[in-house]
């Protein structure tokens, strides 16, 4: 539940923000392996369970954890596919 309101909340300020010059970095998903491995930034992550359909080319948000691999765990968001998943920092 909390990491719904935490993607509920986000969602919400990034659309009431979209206007007020606010920035998010969004980045690519270059490689997606299985609904498992993902590389993005150039650094690899593994799904904690499964991020279904997530393909190459979705645009993903780091709502907790790092796009540079300097983190555990991470908690992304699929702008594309208006999804979230967890997934490990390798």
């Amino acid at each position: 539940m909390k990491k719904f309101l935490l993607v509920l909340l986000f969602v919400l300020f990034f659309q009431y923000t979209e206007n007020v010059n606010a920035t998010v970095t969004a980045y690519f998903i270059q490689v997606a392996h299985n609904d498992e491995i993902f590389i993005i930034n150039g650094e690899k992550f593994e799904a904690q369970t499964y991020c279904i359909n997530w393909d190459k080319g979705d645009r993903v948000i780091f709502i907790e954890g790092s796009p540079y691999g300097a983190c555990a765990t991470a908690f992304l968001y699929n702008l594309d596919k208006e999804e979230s998943c967890d997934v490990w920092c390798e």
